[in-house]
């Protein structure tokens, strides 16, 4: 019972269960090799800070939504409206391809079943915004980010360390 209590106490403490996973493996330049063709698609930096931000809010990553808000504030571009992601279907701030990208990004966060997949009438839209290059690169950076988001809230990450 003792070593229960310890380990439950150790669990509540904020400090991190594992070094993060793709450095335990070996894999982080992997992961930073995948990443540079999207930042290089097209798509601007600034829609996938918001997107990434929104992943992590989601999936409630605390890491993820701190990391994306000190990064935006370090961008005149993003600094004035990262803190409206959260409410972006509301706002007049973003353009139609962003809301369409934050759209795209909370379904396949969400993706709960295949009846609640990408709708035939977003998929229109996503076309009409963005290119083939720049939507496969969109897709694999939403997919990217839940897998990150996810490995930072199973382990307890405290800081971006991805290598």
């Amino acid at each position: 019972m003792k070593e229960l209590l310890e380990n439950s106490n150790k669990l509540n403490k904020m400090e991190s269960r594992m070094k993060n996973p793709a450095m335990v493996l070996g894999i982080n330049s992997a992961i930073q090799t995948m990443m540079e063709p999207i930042y290089q698609s097209g798509i601007s930096f600034e829609l996938l800070e918001y997107v990434g931000l929104r992943v992590g809010q989601i999936n409630n990553c605390e890491l993820c939504i701190g990391e994306a808000i000190r990064k935006a504030k370090d961008n005149p571009v993003t600094r004035d409206r990262i803190e409206y992601v959260l409410s972006w279907k509301d706002l007049e701030i973003f353009t139609d391809s962003e809301k369409t990208a934050l759209e795209l990004t909370e379904v396949i966060t969400k993706l709960e079943s295949k009846y609640e997949s990408v709708s035939d009438e977003l998929w229109l839209r996503v076309e009409k915004y963005f290119s083939e290059k720049e939507r496969a690169a969109l897709i694999l950076f939403i997919s990217a980010m839940n897998m990150f988001t996810r490995i930072n809230v199973a382990t307890r990450q405290l800081t971006a360390d991805w290598g």
